[in-house]
This record gives structure tokens, sequence and C-alpha cells, in this order.
């Protein structure tokens, strides 16, 4: 009997033991997965009051729209996330959804900010070609910030605030002359006489200064269009050193007022820039003609 009572005991504890365990395992908390799949981004989004965009001259005014054929890049601080694609508001394509798919939103929360980028991740200035055509294309730099609103875990869905995206550049039109007549030209050097032209600039913000050359798919003596940032809002100088149709070189100099670089994102029109063909023409470009006021 009492063998019996000792088994029986001894079973009784185990059960005990077993029931503590479970109830240890199952007040656990569980460890929370990021959710993974494919999450949908969606956006508004505006040209804000800059005065370029997406690029139409309409006489000596530089509309700005949006096209469905531009893409978003999408940061978290410099992160990549991925890419949204464009769809303008019908005729009035000065405003635009911006949408696309993420395949996770680990890392993302309600409240944090995302950084938008066009037309490209590779903030670059060098190898214009002189035409707007070319600049909305690759050089027409944009940002904007937006806050998340809501991660719908549900939906699979991330809300965000508006966008309005500020232009990181402003857009000028150069026409070179010679003796005040016009003239072809193969292609120019631009540089600044406080070397404040950024040539090429990171997502988050650091420049690399010293001009940049400007090359037309040919000879030209058409105006030309030039995207130039500038890292200084005080008045500078532009020096110019350029290749002649006639295969000669030339310089001039350009005298930028404050009220031209103190925001970015403006058109100027500098139409009247007369050549003379220096006894020396330094290799940086940097040369000491008369300046011109716009």
């Amino acid at each position: 009997m009492k063998k019996i009572s000792f088994i029986l005991m001894a079973g009784l504890l185990a059960l005990a033991s077993c029931k503590t365990i479970e109830e240890d395992i199952t007040t656990h908390e569980p460890e929370v997965e990021p959710v993974q799949g494919e999450w949908t981004l969606t956006i508004r989004a505006s040209k804000g009051d800059a005065e370029t965009k997406a690029l139409s001259l309409d006489g000596n005014t530089l509309k700005a729209y949006w096209l469905n054929t531009e893409t978003v890049k999408v940061y978290k601080g410099t992160s990549p996330l991925g890419e949204l694609g464009v769809t303008p508001d019908g005729s009035d394509n000065t405003s635009a959804t911006l949408s696309g798919s993420f395949e996770s939103v680990d890392g993302l929360a309600q409240n944090d900010e995302l950084t938008l980028l066009i037309p490209r991740e590779t903030w670059n200035y060098t190898g214009q070609a002189g035409t707007l055509e070319s600049i909305q294309t690759s050089y027409d730099y944009a940002t904007a910030t937006v806050t998340i609103n809501t991660l719908d875990t549900q939906n699979k869905t991330i809300t965000t605030t508006a966008a309005t995206f500020d232009n990181q550049q402003s857009i000028y039109r150069f026409a070179f002359k010679k003796d005040n007549a016009a003239f072809s030209i193969k292609d120019f050097t631009v540089s600044s006489a406080g070397n404040r032209i950024v040539s090429e600039m990171t997502l988050g913000g650091t420049p690399t200064l010293g001009g940049f050359k400007v090359t037309p798919a040919s000879a030209t003596d058409a105006p030309l269009f030039v995207a130039i940032r500038n890292t200084g809002t005080e008045v500078d100088t532009y020096n110019f050193l350029v290749t002649g149709g006639d295969d000669a070189m030339y310089s001039v100099s350009k005298e930028i007022p404050a009220r031209v670089l103190d925001v970015p994102g403006k058109f100027i029109s500098a139409t009247s820039l007369n050549l003379t063909q220096p006894s020396f023409a330094p290799a940086d470009g940097t040369v000491s003609n008369s300046s011109n006021v716009l």
C-alpha cells in the first residue's frame, strides 16, 4: 500500500511540475515579428512655390509640371527604401499622386520622417548638354520630407503627410555672342569666383565644388539651359571658358546678384554674354573680364 501511495505521490508531483512549466510558457510574451509582404505607400504631392520641375518654356516663364514617366526615390535618413511612380492630376499636372510598393516595413513606425528625391539618387550636375529635356530627365533635383501618419497592418498600407517638393538648383538660360552678334560655340566650362558652384551633392547635403563643363550635341548659337546649384546667398561671379565653333578659346564673366542666389528654384535668363579672346586663359576657367549685371 505504501508502495502504491509513493507511486501516486510521484505522479502527482510530475503533473504539478508539468503544469507549472506549461503556465510559464503560456504567460510568456511572444516576440513580435516584423510584418512582411507587399506594403503600398501613397503620397499626395505638389511642386510648391519653386519655378522649376518638369520644364516647359512659355516665353520667359519656365512652367513646372509632373510627368507620368518620373520616379521618386524614398529614403529613411540616407537609407533607400524604394521608389514611387507618378500619376499627374489629369489636366492639372502641377499636383500628382505618388505610389509604390515595399516588401517590408521593418524599421518604420508612425511619426517617422521619410525623404523623397527626384529624379535619381546620383546627385550630379556634370555632363549637361544645355537642353531643357536633359535637365528635366537628369538634373532637376527636388526633395521633400513627409511624416508617416499610419501603418495599417490589416490592409498593408502606409499613409503620410502631403509632399511639397523644393527644387535644389536654379535653371539658367545662357546665350553667347561675339562682337554683340550671335556666335556658335562647341562647349563651355562654368566656374564661380567664390568657388560655390556644386558639381556633385550627397543626399546628406555634402557638396563637391568646382563647376563643370556643358557640351551641346553639336556646335550652336542657340541659348543653352543649365542647372546650377550655388552654395552661397551673397553676390557671386560666374566665369565662362568657351570653345567657339572656330575652335578658338574665349572667355566672359557675369555677376550674379544675391537676389538670384538667395533661394534655389528660379529661372534666370542671361542672353548677352559677349565673348572676348583672352591672351591667357587659365585651365580652371577663372578669368578676370569685366562683369555684366543681369
